[in-house]
């Protein structure tokens, strides 16, 4: 700390040096005969220009009501440089807290929150911040964080820090509440990883980065990067909104991390589900096996007669509808349901109509119909296994 003693404007004393960014000078200081503590920014002013400190002095004074930002009382030019006069917060900047290294993801979340409501009432102001990043937010002991510098990046220099501009900006949109969220995802992903990623050799290789490159999420993970990815979109009407991203931030800062939802069909069947899947599969192939021995057996006769093309058609079908059936247990078990008890139908149909009209004729020298002792055992299968497998659960077990 650098200690002095003077006085601006024959009132306000600078005391001591506390603080600055290469842009900026903070003091600390006192507020006319009463000594009432202050914090006096002194920033440089690029020329003379009295539009330009009209402007400064118009955007420094813009009134935010939220316990987040740090008002500006006063303004006062001197010699050419331009003194802003702010409520003192004793706080070290949220640059020197990731100076080494990267910061708690909960901190981080907790932090974002506070900023972010700093800036949603602003925005809801209709003031657009202009330069938000760690320089510009301000930690208390007590966890209290200050978001200061409003208009006064806009007023001095409209292009804003480069790394933390937004992509529209660079492109030379002026800035908007959307641009804000862009820098405030930077800052926070900054603090999270531990350095900002689009900053580079050169101002050219930095603004290309910040167009172009998707930052990596090396540490951060959870509600907080997803709050990140939303907010650093490129497109602006694409990045998250405040009223979406302050709930990820409140989970994010709680620790409480909200299991990801089961997809449909990843969770395993029961053992009561496969075993009747691998039976109607079983059933099916049967039905598919005789179909084929029936259209063999009628060949010549069959084209003729309706009723035994009707009779092997439904036994296609049948077995089909039971493989099918089988294998839908395995992922819903209400289609298989269904499935199975429409090939045990179909089945029940056709083997009627083969056994009533099919006569004697023979296959490989065997009859078709041996006493219907084969045609009654897959008909009684079928009918047994429709009926089983109604009891299967519907609800698949939960995994874990």
């Amino acid at each position: 700390m650098t200690a002095v003693s003077r006085t601006i404007a024959e009132r306000y004393t600078l005391l001591e040096k506390v603080g600055g960014d290469g842009t900026a000078v903070l003091w600390r200081g006192e507020d006319g005969p009463d000594g009432r503590q202050v914090a006096i920014k002194e920033l440089p002013l690029p020329a003379h220009d009295p539009a330009l400190v009209e402007r400064l002095q118009r955007e420094a004074r813009v009134t935010v009501d939220h316990p987040s930002v740090v008002p500006v009382h006063d303004v006062v030019v001197a010699d050419g440089t331009a003194f802003l006069v702010m409520d003192l917060v004793e706080a070290r900047t949220l640059e020197e807290l990731a100076s080494s290294g990267p910061l708690p993801p909960r901190f981080v979340a907790e932090l974002g929150g506070k900023v972010l409501g700093a800036l949603a009432a602003a925005h809801t102001a209709g003031v657009v911040h202009g330069d938000v990043r760690p320089a510009n937010i301000l930690v208390a002991p007590d966890g209290a964080v200050k978001l200061t510098g409003f208009g006064i990046a806009k007023a001095l220099d409209p292009s804003g820090t480069p790394a933390f501009l937004a992509p529209e900006t660079i492109a030379g949109h002026e800035g908007t509440p959307h641009s804000d969220l862009w820098s405030l995802g930077v800052t926070l992903l900054s603090a999270s990883e531990g350095g900002n990623y689009f900053q580079r050799a050169n101002v050219a290789a930095t603004l290309y980065a910040v167009v172009n490159e998707q930052p990596p999420f090396a540490r951060t993970s959870g509600p907080l990067a997803d709050v990140l990815r939303g907010l650093l979109a490129k497109a602006p009407q694409a990045r998250m909104l405040p009223e979406h991203a302050f709930p990820l931030l409140a989970q994010a800062a709680s620790g409480v991390e909200t299991p990801a939802p089961q997809r449909p069909g990843l969770t395993p069947p029961s053992v009561f589900a496969v075993l009747a899947g691998v039976a109607g599969m079983v059933l099916g192939f049967a039905l598919l096996a005789n179909a084929m021995l029936v259209h063999q057996a009628y060949y010549f006769f069959e084209f003729s007669d309706p009723l035994i093309s009707l009779g092997d058609i439904s036994l296609v079908l049948a077995g089909v509808a039971a493989v099918a059936g089988g294998a839908s247990l395995l992922a819903k078990v209400r289609a298989g349901q269904i499935m199975l008890s429409v090939s045990a139908l179909l089945t029940l149909f056709s083997l009627c109509l083969l056994t009533f009209i099919g006569g004697d004729r023979e296959h490989l020298g065997l009859p078709v119909q041996p006493g219907l002792t084969v045609d009654l055992l897959v008909l009684v299968f079928a009918v047994v296994l429709a009926g089983v497998v109604w009891f299967v659960p519907t609800r698949r077990p939960a995994v874990g």
